[in-house]
């Protein structure tokens, strides 16, 4: 019999329906051919085919850069540094808008073009983590934006349109509103009991025996509301508004369970697509002092959203997460 759960960190509400599923394989979703590395401007060597670095790490001892940030070479939203912010639109009543203001960023995440975040060593995945770190902070100083979308998109299926591992990041005037509805879900439920959200659902993802990986300082969860099939949520087990915060132990743990999660996935279904997405605290919420737990979500791409998602605005999820988190664990020894 199906289920209607509800994830109360984002709101959402899924149908829990396993007798819908396929085996694992109808769910394998590849992403494209890897394209010629002569021609990748984000290999190492083809640094001025891009705009120039505004962050370079390196592992110690090497004598390149490890993990690289600039501005987007083609930017979804721009803000030229004397921009306040975003302008009206004389949009036709009653629909509203404003100019794109914003800023768009890449971090190339290794100088190889071939490998893949399953990949990372742990010192390399420390540097991926502090590099989200360092630019989250930068556009938080900055003082024009209200919060910033940190994503990874790997193959096709899941938007990416160059090969080249990358991550990118948004810094926008406005709070988007999936940041919204979690503010209100951490507000009102600190309300209600005086705890974090997030460490509540994680609690009961461990004693559900829903632990995908855990390296006592982030936990990567199948949680028990999972929206999607296979869909993991990286948490770290200190409560803190953002990444900007956590200690470097703290983000080399977090890049490391991004590892977990991406070799669990690889072990599963092979190279398959999939999105991270992490969630900081907005900006505006960090000033105003609001409850928050940052975390990010991996989401592999086994469905895709059909007529029913996108009319009632619920998910359907046609494998138990609980299922799904000993596929990964297994998946995790192989991957």
């Amino acid at each position: 019999m199906s289920e209607l759960r509800v994830d109360p960190v984002t709101g959402i509400t899924v149908v829990i329906e396993p007798e819908r599923a396929g085996r694992p394989r109808d769910f394998r979703r590849t992403p494209d051919e890897v394209a010629d590395a002569s021609t990748c401007p984000f290999c190492l060597g083809h640094e001025e085919q891009t705009p120039p670095s505004r962050l370079e790490l390196a592992i110690p001892g090497e004598a390149h850069w490890e993990v690289r940030a600039f501005a987007n070479m083609f930017p979804a939203l721009v803000a030229d540094p004397d921009d306040d912010g975003p302008d009206d639109l004389a949009a036709p009543w009653p629909y509203e808008g404003t100019t794109g203001f914003g800023a768009h960023e890449v971090i190339v995440e290794t100088p190889r073009h071939d490998e893949t975040l399953a990949d990372y060593s742990p010192a390399h995945a420390a540097l991926l983590a502090d590099a989200l770190a360092y630019r989250i902070k930068a556009w938080r100083e900055d003082g024009r934006f209200a919060a910033a979308v940190v994503f990874r998109n790997y193959g096709r299926m899941a938007g990416a349109s160059l090969s080249h591992p990358h991550t990118q990041i948004m810094a926008l005037p406005r709070v988007p509103d999936m940041l919204i509805r979690e503010i209100g879900n951490f507000t009102s439920h600190a309300a209600e009991g005086g705890r974090c959200v997030l460490c509540d659902t994680a609690r009961a993802d461990d004693m559900g025996d829903r632990i995908v990986y855990d390296d006592g300082i982030t936990v990567v969860h199948s949680p028990w509301a999972a929206p999607v099939p296979y869909f993991m949520r990286v948490t770290p087990r200190r409560c803190m508004a953002t990444i900007a915060d956590a200690t470097s132990e703290e983000r080399a743990s977090f890049g490391v369970a991004l590892v977990a999660a991406a070799r669990a996935i690889r072990g599963l279904f092979g190279d398959a697509a999939f999105n991270v997405i992490l969630h900081d605290s907005p900006y505006s919420a960090q000033h105003a002092g609001l409850p928050f737990h940052w975390h990010a979500e991996v989401l592999p791409r086994a469905s895709e959203q059909a007529g029913f998602e996108w009319g009632s605005g619920v998910y359907l999820n046609v494998v138990d997460p609980d299922a799904a988190a000993a596929e990964l664990r297994a998946g995790l020894e192989r991957g």
